[in-house]
């Protein structure tokens, strides 16, 4: 199997990487941390993107955009102890990430329509938004001068990647919409646990955490993304609509 394309050796490669990156954060290691942390996400593009460029619709066009903007904010956040404003930069940049993500879930939503399971996708739809809003609503009295208005367009993009993410609920194969949905949650999780770090109180492990629930979110968006356009229902829609 071509290697560029192979789960088995990429995904090595992409715990190797979270493992290092890991290391560095918890021992100060920056130059190990600037090698390891951007090796995740251009692992994890990399895979993604030579699985997938067959299709190449905006679906994948999407997820890939947000792969890229995931990497100028794990950059930017790694230089946050020689200026707070690559903070900000960081904060901008998965900003876009999460609104492609969210925009590639909305786009699978449209393509398929109907109403099936809708239901069950507003329920989880709205413990999402109920979760984004109290934790926001928390957080605002922490945030330092000038963070308020950032910070609350983040949480709003971060809860639609949820939201939008929970909307594919029998729109997509159950593979595909369980990985999607539980790497949002992971990543909801995530940037929790780094705006309660930062802004709350510090707490012991965080940064390990922090970069668990990351990685494992990327992965999974990434290969629930990658199950959707690579079904062969999907595979054949295609076909049929080009002949």
């Amino acid at each position: 199997m071509d290697p560029k394309k192979s789960l088995l050796l990429n995904g090595v490669i992409y715990v190797l990487a979270l493992l290092g990156t890991c290391i560095a954060q918890v021992q100060g290691l920056h130059v190990l941390e600037w090698i390891c942390k951007p090796l995740l996400i251009l692992v994890l593009s990399s895979w993604f993107f030579f699985n997938s460029r067959r299709v190449g619709d905006r679906f994948t066009l999407l997820i890939q955009a947000g792969l890229f903007f995931s990497l100028i904010g794990d950059i930017a956040l790694m230089f946050t102890y020689k200026d707070d404003f690559n903070f900000l930069i960081g904060l901008g940049a998965f900003f876009l990430a999460q609104l492609c993500y969210a925009f590639a879930f909305a786009q699978n939503i449209v393509d398929v329509g109907g109403m099936d399971g809708l239901l069950v996708a507003v329920l989880i739809a709205f413990g999402i938004g109920t979760y984004a809003f109290f934790f926001a609503w928390d957080l605002m009295p922490h945030l330092d001068d000038g963070l308020g208005i950032p910070v609350i367009a983040y949480v709003v993009a971060i809860a639609l990647m949820g939201i939008f993410a929970a909307f594919r609920y029998r729109r997509t194969y159950p593979r595909s919409f369980w990985l999607v949905l539980i790497g949002s949650l992971f990543f909801i999780a995530s940037d929790s646990l780094l705006a309660w770090e930062r802004f709350r109180s510090p707490m012991a492990g965080a940064q390990v955490w922090i970069m668990v629930t990351y990685a494992l979110a990327q992965f999974m968006i990434a290969g629930g993304a990658l199950a959707h356009v690579l079904d062969p229902d999907n595979l054949r829609r295609r076909q049929a609509l080009t002949t």
